[in-house]
């Protein structure tokens, strides 16, 4: 189905909804926003998969000790740098493991300092079922606004209002709803993440750096 299509069948799903003109006339742009978001081409997607990694938070430890959190941030919270998964067919963040978390020689590999150069609401599709938190990196990159230049970016991180979906989830946009924090490295990208495979729809890609 291509986009005219979808947005005449969202805008008939918004006929049934208590909402005023202009609340209509934003999720219908929204909508079209996110749908032409969908529509980068892979080549460029890849580009970024391979410049901009994503992190997940976690709540100190050993390596084994370590679990996602998705909730609020913590300054006893540890970034770390996940290994790879298909960035547009699987969430990163579900069934999160120690076994997902980036190690040298057994222990957590430390991400470098870095400088917070933004963030930006991002939507994200529900899967078969809402109630469960599905973020992937390809939305991020697809949806990452103009105003930042991706090439100045080096990883990013999501934060959700809380571990309870229903309040980042939204009904009319069948989507969940987080803010993605853009980071960029004092020295750039550890080669160890630059060497890093991208899974990208069954296929694994690799970059000469």
């Amino acid at each position: 189905m291509d986009i005219q299509k979808k947005l005449a069948a969202f805008q008939l799903k918004l006929q049934n909804c208590a909402l005023s003109e202009t609340e209509r006339e934003h999720y219908v742009a929204l909508e079209r926003s996110i749908l032409e978001s969908e529509q980068m081409p892979a080549k460029e997607l890849l580009a970024r998969a391979k410049k901009i990694k994503p992190l997940v938070r976690l709540e100190g430890g050993e390596v084994t000790g370590y679990h996602k959190k998705n909730g609020q941030f913590r300054s006893s919270d540890v970034l770390c740098f996940c290994t790879p998964v298909d960035i547009r067919n699987r969430s990163y963040l579900y069934d999160f493991t120690p076994k997902k978390i980036v190690t040298l020689k057994g222990r957590l590999f430390k991400v470098p300092k870095y400088q917070e150069v933004g963030e930006f609401t991002c939507y994200h599709d529900t899967g078969d079922y809402y109630g469960f938190l599905l973020p992937s990196v390809s939305e991020v990159l697809q949806q990452l606004p103009t105003e930042y230049d991706w090439h100045e970016i080096d990883a990013f991180e999501l934060s959700f209002p809380s571990l309870d979906f229903f309040d980042a989830y939204d009904s009319l946009l069948d989507r969940h709803i987080s803010t993605v924090h853009l980071y960029r490295f004092d020295k750039g990208l550890p080669r160890k993440l630059k060497e890093q495979d991208i899974l990208f729809e069954g296929q694994r890609y690799r970059y000469n750096h």
